[in-house]
């Protein structure tokens, strides 16, 4: 996810502040103590068999075994990373200093293939539309896509302005949709060639899409704003989300069940495909989790400042 606080605030709302848009240059910390419970990861996504989380100062961390353990893989770089995507085991990693990272091996090595640090635009999402055409998306409107599986990378201009692309999706009939600050909603029925600007549905920014399994789509951001689409975009239903903290992070568990992650520890569970939520419990003071993965059937980890754990979809926080 230098700028003025008015901008961060756009892109991350609370915490990213220091992660998105900040030069990450301090001192490492020890090997020995950099783990998923003390690191910030901001986004994980599955490798096959395997579960990859990415995040600050270019950590990855990977799981064999859906979450039980964790070990850390070099990336070679120190910038953050603000997401991760795969296709199969073909993986892209994007994130500050426009940096791109690409592993074929489900995310066990990963080969720095492009970057643009003065450029001061972070990439803030990634999909694969084929494995061969990977789409990235981040601040100021920027826009890159490559052909060839990611290893090399033009950038174009999709709509007029600047405004952030915060997040990136293909839903479950191929539609290509784009979210980011100030309502910005945008869609593409050619695999990202145009990309068509959609009626606002919110003012206020977005920082995630969350495809559903029957071809319904989510939408969600500042505020703890929840939208949801059964056609496409064409229209929006608001959906309540109990006093919720701005929202960072979703995923959909293989039963059906959707969780969304954000700030002030907010943790939302739906177990009506996302029809509505309900805020669930966590233990301690987790302040902020931008992750979630889903290891097995209504069940999440979520991830975040300091935050590891298993979610319940419909009880909350695992003992």
């Amino acid at each position: 996810m230098n700028k003025s606080i008015g901008l961060i605030f756009a892109i991350f709302v609370a915490l990213a502040v220091s992660y998105a848009f900040s030069a990450r240059h301090g001192a490492p910390l020890p090997a020995t103590e950099i783990t998923v419970n003390n690191a910030l990861l901001l986004d994980t996504q599955r490798a096959g068999q395997r579960l990859v989380a990415v995040g600050e100062r270019g950590y990855i961390f990977v799981s064999d075994n859906e979450g039980a353990a964790w070990r850390r893989v070099p990336s070679g770089i120190e910038s953050t990373l603000n997401a991760v995507a795969f296709a199969d085991l073909l993986g892209i990693a994007v994130g500050h200093d426009a940096a791109i990272l690409r592993s074929e091996d489900g995310g066990l090595t990963w080969k720095a293939v492009f970057s643009a640090p003065d450029q001061l635009r972070p990439l803030l999402d990634v999909t694969f539309v084929s494995p061969q055409h990977v789409l990235a998306v981040g601040a100021y409107g920027a826009f890159f896509e490559s052909t060839d599986g990611g290893l090399n990378w033009n950038e174009r201009q999709i709509v007029d302005g600047d405004r952030h692309f915060n997040a990136l999706a293909r839903l479950a009939d191929g539609t290509l949709m784009i979210a980011g600050e100030a309502g910005t909603l945008l869609r593409s029925n050619d695999g990202g060639a145009n990309w068509e600007v959609l009626p606002p549905a919110y003012a206020g920014s977005y920082f995630g899409i969350q495809p559903l399994a029957q071809g319904g789509v989510l939408v969600y951001g500042m505020r703890g704003t929840v939208l949801r689409s059964d056609d496409r975009g064409d229209s929006w239903q608001t959906l309540a989300s109990e006093g919720a903290g701005s929202l960072f992070g979703s995923t959909m568990t293989t039963d059906g069940s959707v969780v969304l992650v954000g700030q002030n520890g907010t943790v939302l569970g739906s177990r009506d495909g996302g029809t509505s939520f309900k805020r669930l419990p966590v233990q301690g003071s987790r302040l902020w989790m931008a992750a979630v993965a889903a290891p097995v059937a209504g069940e999440a980890m979520i991830f975040g400042e300091g935050a590891f754990a298993r979610i319940d979809a419909a009880e909350g926080e695992k003992q």
